[in-house]
C-alpha cells in the first residue's frame, strides 16, 4: 500500500492548479473516484468535491478536508505572442518575484518557459499581486489559463520528497489513502465508521472554498472536521518528525476536547509501536481551515504535515533538526542573486529570494496516514479516546476526598 500512496502523492503534487483553478486536481480525483466502486462523489454548487462510502450514513460524520489549489499565476491578458499579464493568487513575498523562471500550462504536457519581468503590488486589500510575464517563444494564452513556477517534477531522494506543490495536494493524497483503507475495513466488516473526504477550493485566498462549504449545506452540523494541512516547519517542528497534531495556527487554536482525542489516538499508536513518531505542536506558520470552520461553528481540528521552502520560498525555513530518516542537505537551500525587488521578508530574511520545490517527509507522510485511519476506526470508540472531560469526572469522583 505504501508504494501506491506515494505513486498517488508524486502524481498529485506535480498537477498545475491555482486557486479557482483547481480542475486537473478535480480531474484527477474524479478518475480515482469513478474506479472504485464504494466510493460515491458529488460537487455542492461552489465546485468542493465530497467522497463518501456508498450508502453511508451517520448523524456524525468525520471528515477529512484538503484544498486543492496552490499559489500559482492565472493569466489575466495576453499582450502580444510573447508577453502576458497574469494575477497570482497566494501568499509569495514579492522578492522572490523578479526575474524568476515560470511555466504556462496550455494542455496535457504542453508547458512554456517564461520569466516575470515585473511585479505590481496591490494597492488595495484583497487584490491579488499582477505579473508581467515575458515568454521564451511566440504562445496562445487565454484568461484562466495558469502559469506555475519552473520547477522539476516531484522526486524522492533519501525519504523527502520535493514537488512544485506539496501545499496542500500532500493532504488531498493522505485524505484519499486513509479513506481508501477504511473503505477496505468496511468491506471485511459490516459496521464501519462513516468517513468522509471533502476537498476544496480556493484556499489560498482566505479559504473561500472552506466557507462556501461550511454555507452550501454538504457539512452535517454534527460533523466533526480533521483538516488537512502542510504547515511551515520551525526548528521545534521538523521535518522528519511525524505528522502534527496541530493545536492551532496563526489564528486560533482548536477544538480542544477533539485535538485532545486525536492526541491521544497518537499516543495509542505509538505505545503500540515505539517507532511511530508524531508531534503536537502550535503551528504559527499560517492560518489553516480549521480557523474557518471553527469560526463558523464546526467542531474542527487539524493535522498537518511539516513543510520545508512553504509557498515555494526557499529557506523557510529548513529545519533544524531532522530524524534519521531524512538528509539535511536535501533541505538545504541558498538564496539566489539576481537582481529584483529587495525588502523585509518572511522570518527576517532580506533581499532577492529563489523559488524552489516544497519538501516533506515522506515517513511524516505515512504517519499521517497511519493516523487518519486510526482516527477514523477509533475516534468514536469510547474506550480508544475517551473526551477529557470523562477523564475529569473519574479524577474527581476517585479523589475529592481530599478536599475534606
Amino acid at each position: 500500500m505504501q508504494k501506491k500512496h506515494e505513486k498517488n502523492l508524486l502524481e498529485l503534487t506535480g498537477l498545475p492548479t491555482a486557486t479557482g483553478q483547481e480542475q486537473s486536481v478535480t480531474a484527477w480525483v474524479e478518475d480515482w473516484a469513478r474506479r472504485r466502486k464504494s466510493v460515491d462523489l458529488s460537487r455542492d454548487r461552489f465546485g468542493n468535491l465530497l467522497l463518501k462510502r456508498v450508502g453511508a450514513r451517520s448523524r456524525k460524520p468525520i471528515y477529512f478536508t484538503a484544498h486543492m489549489d496552490h499559489p500559482a499565476f492565472v493569466v489575466a491578458k495576453q499582450l502580444d505572442p510573447c508577453t502576458l499579464i497574469a494575477e497570482f493568487r497566494g501568499g509569495v513575498d514579492a522578492r522572490y518575484f523578479p526575474g524568476s523562471r515560470v511555466r504556462l500550462h496550455l494542455g496535457h504536457n504542453d508547458a512554456r518557459p517564461g520569466r516575470v519581468v515585473r511585479l505590481e503590488i496591490p494597492a488595495k486589500p484583497g487584490e491579488d499581486k499582477r505579473a508581467l510575464i515575458e515568454l521564451a517563444k511566440p504562445a496562445v494564452a487565454e484568461p484562466g489559463d495558469i502559469l506555475t513556477w519552473n520547477l522539476p517534477a516531484p522526486r524522492v531522494a533519501r525519504g523527502l520528497l520535493r514537488a512544485p506543490a506539496c501545499d496542500d495536494l500532500a493532504g488531498v493524497a493522505a485524505a484519499l489513502a486513509a479513506f481508501e483503507q477504511l473503505n477496505k475495513v468496511h468491506a471485511r466488516k459490516k459496521a464501519a465508521p462513516d468517513v468522509r473526504v471533502l476537498l476544496t477550493r480556493a484556499e489560498e485566498v482566505g479559504f473561500i472554498g472552506a466557507i462556501a462549504a461550511c454555507k452550501s449545506g454538504i457539512i452535517p452540523r454534527a460533523t466533526r472536521l480533521v483538516a488537512l494541512e502542510t504547515s511551515k516547519s520551525f526548528p521545534d517542528s521538523p521535518i522528519g518528525g511525524g505528522p502534527i497534531v496541530r493545536v492551532g495556527d496563526r489564528t486560533s487554536s482548536f477544538d480542544p476536547d477533539l485535538t485532545y482525542r486525536v492526541s491521544q489516538l497518537a499516543a495509542h499508536i505509538q505505545q503500540h509501536d515505539p517507532g511511530f513518531q508524531w508531534q503536537r505542536k502550535l503551528m504559527p506558520g499560517g492560518t489553516c481551515e480549521a480557523s474557518a470552520f471553527q469560526a463558523l461553528g464546526f467542531t474542527a481540528t487539524c493535522l498537518c504535515l511539516p513543510l520545508g521552502n512553504y509557498h515555494n520560498m526557499s529557506g523557510e525555513p529548513a529545519p533544524a533538526k531532522l530524524s534519521k530518516k531524512t538528509d539535511a542537505k536535501s533541505v538545504r537551500t541558498t538564496p539566489s542573486s539576481f537582481g529584483g525587488i529587495s525588502g523585509g521578508g518572511p522570518e527576517g530574511l532580506k533581499g532577492p529570494g529563489k523559488i524552489d520545490s516544497e519538501v516533506i517527509s515522506l515517513s511524516d507522510y505515512h504517519g499521517l496516514i497511519r493516523l487518519l485511519v486510526e482516527v477514523g476506526r477509533s475516534l468514536d470508540r469510547p474506550s480508544a479516546s475517551p473526551p477529557l472531560k470523562d477523564r475529569l469526572d473519574r479524577l474527581f469522583a476517585q479523589r475529592k476526598h481530599l478536599l475534606g
